[in-house]
């Protein structure tokens, strides 16, 4: 989700996005946190995934505390 085409000089992000995937290899989901306008005070991680995200329905969520995202 993102907030840039309203807050431009201000713009947060919060994403959970799964990357397209190459036959035969892992499915990687890519998440990104970004805040104050700043890509640079945020914080983009990739993880391999364990399983195949498209063969049936999943739900994710995402931990957000006072202190943590």
């Amino acid at each position: 989700t993102s907030n840039g085409d309203v807050f431009e000089k201000t713009h947060d992000e919060l994403d959970f996005e799964f990357l397209g995937n190459i036959r035969g290899k892992e499915w990687r989901v890519q998440t990104n946190v970004y805040g104050n306008g700043s890509t640079s005070r945020g914080r983009e991680e990739r993880y391999l995934l364990w399983f195949d995200p498209s063969k049936e329905f999943h739900q994710y969520s995402i931990l957000w505390t006072t202190k943590t995202i």
